[in-house]
């Protein structure tokens, strides 16, 4: 070897070095995100905490749990723009005032795991990820005094990652699990949709004690499978075998296999570690612009797919004693004294598979935008709180009337604002729409609070309400209502029964900036700014900011309008109900007496008209639930002529199409007012004769055609929990140092490596012309004729397609580029099909 080549390759070995000093020094960041001192006093709580990220883009390259499962039965991390509470933790049935992104998930003791070489979840900086939610499910109440700091560490680079992490996520919601049954399947279907592929590296299963295989495929011309996993193992995320490539267009198809026996009930999919759930989680890899138009695929879309399932799908797994308990011991660290987490679970060996069923021949894709075979999305269950039909709560004592509204809180209680003794009728109002009892309140306590098992924990309003009408509760639990009577709005503070705001004067109708006539419903946005419908006179919506201050107004009557017999936008006649799709930019209006619905963007401005004949003439009242890209859950009322019947309707949010019509046995009959609760899938209709609240379960079609039960009164006490103010831990470095001192340091190896490189290049063109002068062009010749591996640069340049295998523990080996017997440039040159 020549001194020229010698220089060269030292040269070579020392950039080499000073990029690793500099890529270890950003390896060197931690962040622990924990629940902050969580008081836990009920079964099945969930609790969430944010933390706020570097103003510099971050990249995750680890995840490792501080928890164990018996304590935290589950735990996900959730990306958001700005949280849904600022406290230091909260009853999380919302994470985040805008759209969230799943980031990990962890249960049953999952060890920690490492995400592949040049590959990291970008947060912070200049993304969408400005905080961190975590979100811990307690199952059971905590011992008294005792605070939990459940969470997961973060090892996190401020090197940008040629590849961009993600997860992807199917999931089934209405799933009916017949009791001692053996392989009950909940079936998830869709089509994928993206700007690129995608290359899953890793999967997660999560299911309850029923679940026993959850199994994932990717579906062009044959069934690929992603991953196989028993949920019943720590649900950790495990290596994806096959050279999988998810294009854009293909199919996802997802079955979860249940064996209820020994259970008598009937189990649906729910929050609470009675119910079931139903979740595959890809972990994949993509080019930094690939964009995904969904992160998640819900509910059996394309049954035709999932019919065809090879019965590899749903055969369990061979047993496996450490798994098993690794997963369902007390603390899952296999004795170790210290706590550490147990050794990976997932080794770099070959995973033994079966044998890949022979290929099966996708369906034709769809040639229209909505699949056909879209039917039964929903359906519903009657069996409240586990009670026979018809069986009152013991002890209850609660007689409702004509419920104007009903309503749910992120808790999953149910709030019904109801009329007691008072009908409305022909004589309640004069022509001048003046309220004609003022002198005689509602002897009742108008408003009655239900938890999720239908009893009575809280009501209140006695003496106060004169014709109740609608009612909402937002983020922070406080109660709004509109009374028709006193022509007012008024809210309530979480567990206080005196307004601390009032809207309109007392018995007064009118359409100033204070004044209203008859409103009908009230919804609040995360930032406090609410929308008010002023229905029966004045046709019209109102903003205001927190405080209460009006900030705009639109529509008008559309009696007064000529024309065609459509009224045109913006119109309306008897704006009766309203919903948020916040995550949307969305406000729907049901407009009664035109039968329609109308959406608006957040500031007023129409965006779209929802409307069909099976709704009649009249639609009551509107409710959004976010599954399945956005629903809208409506119902309609009765009309003279008896068609349409009188029933609810499930309607996909994102292009108005009807999907499905539901109703309950007998039927409904004068339903005023719906609300959807999707931390447990229900959906309550309230109805003003006969005056009850139906509430029903979401869960598959069993071919009974759906029915609902009415909901019962009891006396079960209020419960209570603690919150204090929110702080941010700061990110720590596994030296102690903080991310300022690294970042002080990093640009000094780089301004002092940038200025040596000219030195050392100087000194090799001196060298090499002085060796040339010097006429010993024999040593060059000499090297010229020896057999060598060539420096090729291009190799650095290739797109990377292939990673090394996922691993869940540290390792002390990495890829050295000058070794040139090293075999590890395999891993940078994996042919993945097109």
């Amino acid at each position: 070897m020549t001194l020229v080549h010698k220089v060269t390759l030292t040269c070579v070995v020392w950039i080499a070095c000073v990029c690793s000093v500099v890529r270890s020094q950003t390896l060197t960041q931690t962040l622990d995100l924990l629940m902050k001192n969580a008081s836990v006093t009920m079964n099945d709580e969930y609790l969430c905490s944010s933390y706020k990220l570097s103003t510099n883009d971050q990249y995750i390259v680890q995840y490792e749990a501080l928890a164990n499962a018996g304590t935290a039965h589950h735990i996900l991390l959730f990306g958001c723009d700005e949280p849904a509470s600022t406290k230091d933790y909260w009853h999380c049935g919302r994470l985040c005032k805008s759209q969230e992104q799943i980031l990990f998930a962890w249960a049953k003791n999952a060890p920690r795991l490492k995400l592949p070489k040049d590959v990291g979840f970008h947060v912070g900086g200049k993304t969408s990820i400005k905080y961190i939610v975590i979100q811990v499910h307690y199952v059971n109440p905590l011992p008294a005094g005792s605070l939990d700091t459940s969470g997961i560490r973060l090892s996190m680079t401020s090197l940008r990652q040629r590849y961009e992490a993600g997860i992807y996520l199917l999931l089934a919601y209405s799933v009916r699990i017949p009791g001692n049954s053996v392989n009950v399947f909940a079936d998830i279907s869709c089509q994928f949709k993206a700007s690129g592929p995608i290359y899953p590296f890793g999967f997660r299963t999560h299911a309850h004690s029923l679940g026993t295989v959850i199994s994932g495929y990717q579906v062009n011309s044959t069934y690929n499978l992603i991953g196989k996993g028993n949920p019943q193992w720590p649900q950790a995320f495990y290596p994806v075998e096959n050279n999988v490539v998810i294009q854009k267009d293909d199919y996802l198809v997802g079955r979860c296999t249940y064996n209820s026996t020994g259970r008598d009930r009937a189990t649906y999919i729910g929050a609470s570690h009675n119910d079931e759930m139903c979740n595959f989680y890809i972990m994949y890899y993509a080019d930094r612009n690939t964009r995904l138009q969904y992160h998640s695929c819900a509910g059996n879309n394309m049954p035709s797919l999932t019919q065809k399932l090879p019965a590899f799908s749903y055969q369990q797994l061979p047993p496996n004693p450490l798994l098993e308990m690794a997963a369902h011991g007390p603390s899952g660290h296999m004795g170790d004294p210290e706590g550490h987490s147990p050794k990976p679970l997932v080794t770099a060996a070959p995973v033994t598979q079966a044998p890949t069923p022979a290929p099966t021949p996708a369906p034709p894709k769809p040639t229209t935008s909505k699949p056909e075979s879209v039917t039964h999305l929903m359906d519903f269950e009657s069996d409240f709180g586990g009670r026979s039909k018809g069986s009152p709560t013991p002890g209850s004592e609660v007689v409702i009337g004509q419920v104007g509204g009903v309503a749910t809180d992120k808790l999953g209680n149910v709030y019904v604002f109801h009329r007691g003794e008072r009908v409305w009728n022909g004589l309640s109002f004069n022509y001048q729409n003046v309220f004609q009892q003022q002198n005689s309140p509602i002897q009742a306590n108008c408003i009655v609070v239900y938890n999720s098992a239908g009893q009575v924990i809280r009501q209140f309003g006695k003496d106060m309400f004169f014709l109740p009408h609608g009612i909402s509760v937002d983020d922070k639990l406080n109660v709004w209502v509109t009374d028709v009577g006193l022509h007012q709005v008024m809210r309530f503070p979480a567990n206080s029964d005196q307004a601390d705001l009032v809207l309109g004067k007392r018995f007064q109708p009118g359409k100033g900036d204070n004044l209203f006539c008859k409103p009908t419903d009230v919804v609040v946005l995360s930032t406090g700014e609410f929308f008010i419908s002023d229905g029966y006179c004045n046709s019209r919506i109102l903003k205001y900011d927190n405080t209460g201050k009006l900030i705009k107004q639109f529509g008008s009557s559309s009696t007064a309008q000529t024309g065609p017999s459509q009224p045109p936008p913006s119109t309306f006649n008897v704006p009766h109900s309203m919903t948020l799709a916040e995550d949307k930019n969305l406000l729907c209006v049901a407009d009664r007496e035109n039968g329609r619905i109308q959406c608006f963007d957040l500031e007023g401005r129409f965006q779209r008209m929802i409307d069909s004949p099976e709704f009649g003439d009249r639609i009551f009242a509107i409710s959004y639930c976010p599954l399945h890209r956005g629903l809208l859950f409506a119902v309609n009322g009765p009309t003279l002529s008896g068609s349409p019947p009188v029933q609810g309707f499930i309607i996909d949010i994102n292009d108005g199409q009807l999907i499905e019509t539901w109703n309950a046995k007998p039927g409904l009959k004068n339903p005023h007012d719906i609300e959807v609760d999707p931390v447990n899938l229900r959906v309550y209709v309230g109805e003003l004769d006969p005056t009850k609240v139906w509430r029903f379960d979401m869960k598959a079609d069993d071919g009974s055609g759906g029915h609902g039960n009415i909901i019962h009164s009891g006396t079960t006490p209020s419960s209570s929990w603690t919150t204090v103010n929110a702080t941010l831990l700061e990110t720590q470095e596994t030296d102690k140092k903080s991310l300022t001192q690294e970042e002080e340091i990093m640009p000094a190896i780089i301004i002092g490596a940038l200025l040596v490189i000219p030195i050392i290049i100087i000194i090799v063109i001196v060298v090499v012309i002085r060796v040339y002068k010097k006429g010993q062009h024999d040593c060059c010749g000499r090297h010229r004729s020896r057999s060598r591996k060539k420096f090729n640069l291009g190799n650095f340049l290739t797109p990377h397609r292939g990673f090394d295998r996922l691993n869940q523990e540290e390792s002390d080996t990495e890829f050295d580029p000058l070794n040139e017997d090293s075999d590890e440039e395999e891993e940078y040159s994996i042919t993945r099909k097109a």
